[in-house]
């Protein structure tokens, strides 16, 4: 048998571990409940949303563009010179002038065509004056020939009272004379045509002279640029010596086919942003959307989506299998201080719930495809099963589960509910304690 005194030593060491450890586990469950930060159940609406990036452009715009010279054709190898261009933002009205082009060689040009016309219309007009004096000599000729033809074919006929040899000089000439005349009727002809290819190819010269000098006059109508339309001046960049880029300014060289000026209606602007493949399955025409600009901290434009690619495509210096879809956002409204190619982003309104009881998303916990959260009670912190509804950028909404006030934990907390210290204690050591 024990001694007294040892089972005494025994339950009491027993007994003041026991109140040791009750005591700590009171600490951590007093530390837990305290310490775990909590948020409030409360009624409200929350979105899901995407956000894109991209940038600003307009939907209605049109290029000024220099055309290529179709009267000078090697006019502009070497740039044109901008004589006259409007600043950049500058609001236009439709049919206003917003750009000039250089055109004194062509305008000298002009004057050396049209005086180089004038003159072959004069030329044709006495070459036309020329053929038929030529073409009536020719008709003279062949009648002078029918007429001698006719002559040697009577004197041939009085010749019976002449000598034979007489006769046969006689017959050979009135031959001579028919051969001559037959000769002369085919050459005229010939005359014919050639004085009229003649006349056509002095005609086809003046018309592509004339040709030359409309045209000219329509390139020196294309050296003055008008606005098509109501909008801003949107000014291109242009590379400088040294590798260097600025936007067009007057003096600037410009080359035909090249697009130095846009147009753009500003009550037409939009985004042009890029979205993942993997996105697109939730995105669809007519969706709403907030857009952030950069370049206007704190600046909130509506806008929808307004199309939609078709076709997934690579982007550049990235990897050739992530892909990318082209998304248009057009934006709600007017407001000056929109403008083509400023950065920006926009968030996609996916779905959205009113009047739901809303927690913070570290607040609910999954667990084997369930959702639960931790609701601070006056015993402590109880594990609940929740249904989530839709789930924002930083709040899930509740369908069931909580009700409005309730306390729930933003952290697993450190100990779930409470249990008596004592209880779990001589639960553990009641196997432990020796027996006399």
């Amino acid at each position: 048998m024990w001694p007294r005194w040892l089972l005494l030593l025994v339950l009491g060491t027993a007994g003041w571990r026991v109140f040791l450890h009750a005591k700590r586990v009171a600490h951590t469950q007093a530390a837990g409940v305290s310490e775990a930060p909590t948020a409030v159940v409360r009624l409200g609406t929350v979105e899901r949303t995407i956000r894109l990036s991209g940038e600003t452009s307009a939907r209605r715009y049109a290029s000024i563009t220099v055309s290529r010279f179709r009267g000078q054709p090697s006019m502009g190898m070497s740039g044109l010179v901008l004589t006259k261009l409007l600043p950049a933002g500058t609001l236009v009205k439709a049919g206003e002038v917003v750009a000039e082009l250089n055109g004194e060689d062509l305008r000298t040009s002009i004057d050396d065509l049209k005086a180089g016309l004038e003159q072959a219309q004069i030329d044709v007009a006495q070459q036309r004056a020329q053929q038929a004096l030529d073409w009536d000599s020719l008709q003279q000729t062949v009648r002078s020939g029918e007429a001698a033809a006719e002559q040697a074919k009577l004197d041939f006929g009085a010749a019976e009272v002449k000598t034979a040899s007489d006769q046969e000089i006689l017959r050979l000439d009135m031959e001579e004379a028919e051969a001559r005349y037959r000769q002369q009727l085919k050459s005229l002809d010939f005359e014919k045509t050639s004085l009229e290819a003649s006349a056509r190819a002095a005609e086809i010269e003046l018309q592509r002279q004339r040709l030359v000098y409309e045209r000219s006059l329509g390139d020196l109508k294309a050296l003055t640029f008008y606005a098509p339309m109501d909008g801003m001046v949107i000014l291109q960049n242009v590379e400088r010596s040294g590798g260097t880029t600025a936007l067009y300014a007057a003096g600037d060289q410009v080359y035909p086919g090249r697009t130095f000026m846009r147009i753009v209606d500003t009550s037409s602007m939009q985004v042009e942003a890029l979205a993942s493949q993997a996105e697109t399955a939730e995105l669809r025409v007519g969706q709403q959307a907030e857009v952030s600009l950069d370049a206007l901290p704190g600046g909130k434009f509506s806008a929808k989506i307004y199309s939609l690619g078709a076709i997934a495509r690579p982007r550049m210096l990235e990897s050739y299998y992530v892909r990318t879809v082209p998304v248009s956002l057009q934006i709600q409204g007017r407001d000056p201080r929109l403008l083509p190619s400023m950065s920006a982003s926009a968030d996609v309104t996916l779905g959205r719930e009113e009047n739901r009881l809303l927690v913070p998303l570290e607040a609910l916990q999954e667990e084997s495809g369930h959702c639960f959260v931790y609701v601070k009670t006056s015993q402590g912190f109880e594990k609940r099963s929740v249904e989530a509804g839709l789930r924002g950028a930083t709040q899930a909404a509740i369908l069931s589960g909580l009700k409005e006030g309730d306390l729930v934990a933003l952290s697993r907390p450190a100990v779930i509910g409470r249990q008596s210290a004592a209880t779990a204690l001589e639960a553990r050591y009641s196997g432990n304690v020796p027996s006399r």
